[in-house]
């Protein structure tokens, strides 16, 4: 397998280079090795890829396409490579804080592939809606969401996303389903702790309402479960609620309007000095999971 893979980098060489010689300098051996892969190579595949000349090679019209497919070999070759090397390096200790609800929608699954690829790395996951002190509580990372505040921490954006109105289709059939935002004033808010006005804009136009409702919860999730069974409307997060609306447990209202001020899940960290290997690996993890797996899928 190793030989096969040396016979394609120099096969790539020969290609960029069209010589040899030039290819076998740059990857460290003789030019009498180099042309003993690219005879084997040939000899595996049963085809000709250079035309040789005494003064240059130039590819064969075979040796073009298999250029296009082998590139793309070498790359993932070298990405796995990397990750191997990367994951072999990194240990220690992460400590992360994120809500509970971020958590159980998704942060979960992130943690548990993290851990089963660097398995030399011990996590310790506190769960909380409160804004943690990273440095006096001794905290590596925060995985946040929301409008992000000044601060003196650092932030990565892993993935932007909007605030909505919800309900369930039941409260909509009994109540009517608002036509502006000032239509909310007449209903039946479900409000999380200290977010009694919402902010809606559309065409340049801002538009501030204060909602009022019988419930108030310090969790978005238990605010999501009440909107689900009726009993109001709730703005949410669409990365909270994107299996509900699918589901149609419950049906989004303005969907023209935008709520402001624009939100986003960042990664929050103390400082860029000495940022430890596993914060890298595991902001870096995050971002390709998301990548991979939207946050509203």
């Amino acid at each position: 397998m190793l030989d096969s893979i040396d016979e394609l980098r120099f096969f790539v060489e020969v290609y960029a280079t069209r010589s040899i010689r030039a290819a076998a300098d740059s990857l460290g051996i003789t030019p009498a090795g180099g042309s003993k892969r690219l005879q084997s190579l040939e000899d595996r595949i049963g085809q000709r890829l250079f035309n040789r000349t005494t003064r240059q090679l130039s590819p064969t019209t075979y040796g073009e396409q298999f250029h296009q497919h082998v590139t793309s070999i070498i790359k993932s070759v070298d990405a796995a490579q990397r990750a191997l090397s990367e994951g072999s390096g990194v240990s220690g200790r992460l400590r992360i804080t994120s809500s509970a609800t971020f958590a159980g929608s998704y942060l979960s699954e992130v943690v548990s592939s993290y851990l089963g690829r660097y398995p030399e790395v011990s996590i310790e996951l506190d769960l909380t809606d409160r804004m943690v002190d990273l440095v006096a509580e001794g905290v590596d990372l925060a995985i946040r969401y929301g409008a992000l505040e000044d601060s003196t921490l650092i932030a990565q954006l892993i993935s932007p996303c909007r605030r909505l109105v919800c309900a369930s289709p039941e409260y909509w059939r009994h109540h009517g389903m608002p036509s502006c935002p000032e239509d909310l004033k007449a209903l039946d808010a479900l409000i999380i702790s200290g977010q009694d006005r919402w902010v809606f804009a559309k065409d340049a136009q801002q538009h501030t309402v204060r909602v009022r409702g019988s419930f108030t919860a310090t969790m978005g999730e238990v605010v999501r479960h009440m909107a689900i069974d009726g009993h109001g409307l709730a703005m949410l997060a669409d990365w909270h609620v994107a299996q509900d609306l699918k589901a149609g447990r419950l049906v989004e209202a303005l969907p023209d309007w935008t709520v402001e001020p624009p939100i986003g899940i960042f990664a929050v960290y103390p400082s860029r000095e000495n940022l430890s290997a596993a914060v890298r690996s595991f902001i870096s993890h995050l971002k390709e999971q998301v990548k991979n797996r939207p946050l509203f899928s």
